[in-house]
C-alpha cells in the first residue's frame, strides 16, 4: 500500500479526467449508434439487416487496420492532436451519413468513422498518463472506463426516440456534432493538459543526454504480445456474454425466457459499470494490481461456467451474472495499470495502441464461434467457452515480466 494514494487529485487532474472520460463516452456512445437506428433505416433505404451489419463490420475492421499506426502517431505528435483528429473525422463522418441518405454514402462515412476510432485508447491513455500521478492513475483509468460503459448504455436510450421523433437523418447528424463539438472542447481547454515529455526533452538536452524516442518494437516484446493475448481472451470471453446469452440462457433453462435473459444480461452489464469505479480505488490502495486481475478473472470465470451448467435456480443465474458483472468491472483499472507499467515512458499510445488490437480482434473474430455453438444448440457451450477464454485470459496475468511489480 502507499500513503500517495490520500494525497487529493489535484483540480488540473480532475480535469483531465473529466474531458477524457468524456471523450470515452462519446467514442463508445457512437459503438452503438447505428444499430438502435436499423429499424428506421432498413425500410426507407430498401436494405436488408445484413447489409446494415455490413456498416458495422467496415466500421470495425476500418478500426483494426490503422489501431496501431495511430498509436505511434500519437508518441510520435502528440496525442491531444490526434484525439481532436479523430473526434472531427467521427464527428464529420456520421454528418455526412445523415444529410445523404445513402446506403453506399452510409458504408463509405462509417469506414471512414472506424478509422476516427482508432484514435481514442491510445490517445487516452497516453494523456491521462502524462497528466496524472501515477498514485491515483487507477482511480482516473477507472473513470475513463465508467464513461465508456455510460456511453454503451446511452446510445439506444437517446437513439431509437431520436429516431422515432426526427427520422434517423436527423438522429445521426446530431449524434455527429457531439462528436465535432467535443473535439473543439479538447482544443480549446488546451490549457488543462501537460506534456510531461516535453518537459523531459528539456531536462535532457540541459544535461546533454539522448532523449528517450517513441519505438514501435516494444510490440515484439514479451509483455506486450502476451497483454495482446490477453486483450483477444477477455474480448472474447466479453462477446459471448453480451451479445450471446440472451438466445443461450432459454435453451440452457426452460424457466428463463428471451426476456427474462435481457433483463440478467442487463444485471450483468449494470453490475459491470457499478464496479469500474471502485476497481480504481481498489487499484491505487493494494498496488498489487495483478492479484486483483487474477481474481476477478478467476471468479468471474467460475460464475460463467456455473450458469451454463444448467443446475442453478433462476436467482442463482441472477446472482451469478450480477458477481461476473461486478468482477468485469473492478479489475479494468488494475489491467491498464499493469499495461502501463510494461510500457516505455514514450510508447504509450504504441502500446495501447497494439494491445486494444486484440480487443477488437477477440470482439470481431468470435461471433462466428459462437454462432456455431448456438446453431448446433449447444446453449451451455457458450458459457463453457466463454469462462474457458476468461480462465485463460487469468493464465496469462500469472506469467511473470509483465509489470507485476511497481517501478521504483
Amino acid at each position: 500500500m502507499t500513503s500517495g494514494v490520500r494525497i487529493a487529485i489535484e483540480p488540473r487532474e480532475r480535469a483531465v479526467i473529466g474531458l477524457i472520460s468524456s471523450v470515452h463516452l462519446v467514442s463508445h456512445f457512437y459503438h452503438l449508434v447505428l444499430p438502435p437506428l436499423f429499424i428506421f433505416i432498413q425500410p426507407e433505404l430498401g436494405v436488408s439487416y445484413t447489409e446494415l451489419g455490413i456498416a458495422m463490420t467496415l466500421y470495425f475492421i476500418s478500426t483494426a487496420i490503422v489501431q496501431v499506426p495511430i498509436g505511434l502517431m500519437v508518441d510520435r505528435i502528440g496525442a491531444r492532436a490526434v484525439l481532436i483528429g479523430g473526434l472531427v473525422i467521427m464527428g464529420f463522418s456520421l454528418v455526412l451519413a445523415g444529410m445523404v441518405p445513402n446506403y453506399t454514402v452510409l458504408l463509405v462515412s462509417f469506414c471512414i468513422a472506424g478509422m476516427g476510432n482508432a484514435v481514442f485508447h491510445p490517445a487516452d491513455f497516453s494523456i491521462l498518463s502524462n497528466n496524472v500521478r501515477e498514485s491515483h492513475q487507477g482511480r482516473a483509468f477507472a473513470f475513463h472506463t465508467f464513461g465508456g460503459s455510460i456511453g454503451y448504455a446511452a446510445a439506444p436510450v437517446v437513439m431509437v426516440p431520436l429516431g422515432s421523433i426526427f427520422g434517423w437523418e436527423v438522429s445521426l447528424t446530431l449524434a455527429g456534432l457531439l462528436g465535432v463539438l467535443m473535439g473543439f472542447l479538447i482544443l480549446i481547454c488546451g490549457s488543462v493538459f501537460q506534456n510531461r515529455m516535453a518537459q523531459e526533452d528539456s531536462e535532457t538536452s540541459a544535461s546533454k543526454k539522448s532523449p528517450e524516442k517513441a519505438d514501435w518494437r516494444i510490440m515484439l516484446t514479451r509483455p506486450m504480445i502476451l497483454f495482446f493475448c490477453f486483450y483477444v481472451l477477455t474480448s472474447a470471453a466479453g462477446t459471448g456474454l453480451t451479445a450471446f446469452s440472451i438466445p443461450a440462457l432459454p435453451i440452457v433453462y426452460n424457466n428463463i425466457s428471451p426476456e427474462i435473459a435481457g433483463a440478467i444480461l442487463t444485471c450483468f452489464l449494470v453490475a459491470a459499470i457499478f464496479g469500474s469505479l471502485p476497481g480504481g480505488w481498489l487499484a491505487d490502495w493494494v498496488r498489487m494490481e495483478y492479484i486483483v486481475v487474477v481474481v476477478c478473472f478467476a471468479v468471474m470465470s467460475l460464475c460463467v461456467l456455473l450458469m451454463g451448467s444448467g443446475y442453478l435456480t433462476l436467482w442463482l443465474v441472477f446472482l451469478m451474472a450480477s458477481i461476473a458483472g461486478l468482477m468485469r468491472g473492478l479489475y479494468n483499472a488494475s489491467r491498464d495499470i499493469l499495461v502501463r507499467r510494461a510500457s516505455p515512458s514514450r510508447s504509450v499510445g504504441t502500446a495501447f495502441g497494439f494491445v486494444t488490437l486484440g480487443y477488437t480482434l477477440g470482439q470481431g473474430g468470435t461471433p462466428v464461434l459462437y454462432g456455431w455453438l448456438m446453431d448446433q444448440g449447444l446453449g451451455s457451450g457458450v458459457f463453457l467457452v466463454a469462462g474457458g477464454f476468461a480462465f485463460l485470459a487469468m493464465l496469462i496475468v500469472l506469467i511473470p515480466g509483465q509489470g507485476q511489480k511497481p517501478k521504483s
